[in-house]
C-alpha cells in the first residue's frame, strides 16, 4: 500500500509552527525562612524548636538544585531553556511541623498535629499567593486543604478564591483513615463550595495509600501501589455523582 505521510501538524502546517507547551504537574514551595515569615507569630517560637530538630530526607531538598523550588530568576529562565512557558505548581518543600512532603504525608494524627500542620500549610498557601503573583500569567498554584475540619476547609477556599486562585489541591483519604470516603454525603458542604466558588479541584499521588510501616518490603510496595491509590478516590466521586 502506498500512502504519501504527511508532516506531523497536518499538510497546511509550517515547518517552523511553535508550540505552546504549559507544564501539568510542577513543583514549587518556599524555603524554611520564607515559611517562618508567612507563618502566624504565635507559632513562631514553636517551629524554631521544630526546625532545628528536622532533617530534610530529600536529596533534591539538600543539594543545590533546591532553589528551583523558589528562585524565581533561576526557574524562569530554565523552563524557558526548555520550552515551558507556563506551570501548574504542586507543592514540593517541606511546610512548617509536616513529618515530611506534604504529597506523601500521613493525615495528622491527633487534634493538636492538625493544629500544627494547618498552620503550617496555611504559610504555604500564604507563599504560594506571593510567589504565582509576581508571574500571575504563568503559575497556576494550587493551595492546599486538610479534610479534617470541614470549618478550616471551606475558609480556606474561600480564602483562595478571594486571592485569585482558580484551583486548589484535595487530598486523599486513605482506607486506613478515621475519616469517612469522598462518597459519603459529609462532603456535600465541600463539593458545594468548590463550585459556589467555581474552584477546579485537583489531586496528585502519593499520599492515599495506607500505613505500609517500616519493614524492609515497605517502601517498594509503596512505590508499586500509589497509581492505585492515586486514582481511588477519583472513582469514588464518579460513582457518588
Amino acid at each position: 500500500m502506498n500512502e504519501e505521510h504527511q508532516p506531523m501538524g497536518g499538510p497546511d502546517s509550517d515547518a517552523t509552527e511553535r508550540y505552546t507547551i504549559i507544564s501539568a504537574d510542577c513543583h514549587a514551595g518556599g524555603n524554611m525562612a520564607a515559611y517562618e515569615e508567612y507563618l502566624d507569630p504565635a507559632w513562631r517560637g514553636e517551629f524554631k524548636e521544630w526546625r532545628g530538630a528536622y532533617r530534610n530526607p530529600y536529596r533534591d531538598l539538600q543539594d543545590d538544585g533546591r532553589s528551583r523550588n523558589w528562585d524565581d530568576d533561576r526557574r524562569v529562565s530554565e523552563q524557558y531553556a526548555d520550552g515551558i512557558v507556563a506551570e501548574i505548581t504542586f507543592p514540593n518543600t517541606v511546610p512548617p511541623f509536616y513529618p515530611t512532603g506534604s504529597l506523601i504525608a500521613r493525615p495528622p494524627s491527633d487534634r493538636a498535629d492538625y493544629e500544627r500542620r494547618f498552620a503550617g500549610i496555611t504559610a504555604h498557601n500564604r507563599w504560594l499567593r506571593d510567589w504565582c503573583g509576581r508571574y500571575p500569567d504563568q503559575r497556576c498554584g494550587l493551595p492546599q486543604i486538610f479534610a479534617d475540619d470541614l470549618d478550616d476547609a471551606v475558609a480556606t477556599l474561600e480564602w483562595a478564591a478571594a486571592e485569585g486562585f482558580r484551583s486548589f489541591l484535595l487530598p486523599h483519604v486513605p482506607p486506613d483513615s478515621d475519616l469517612p470516603g469522598y462518597w459519603d454525603p459529609r462532603w456535600d458542604r465541600l463539593w458545594a463550595a468548590a463550585s459556589d466558588l467555581d474552584l477546579i479541584m485537583t489531586q496528585h499521588g502519593g499520599n492515599g495509600g495506607p500505613d505500609y510501616g517500616k519493614a524492609p518490603a515497605a517502601g517498594v510496595i509503596f512505590l508499586m501501589e500509589v497509581p492505585f491509590y492515586s486514582h481511588r478516590n477519583l472513582a469514588h466521586l464518579i460513582m457518588s455523582g
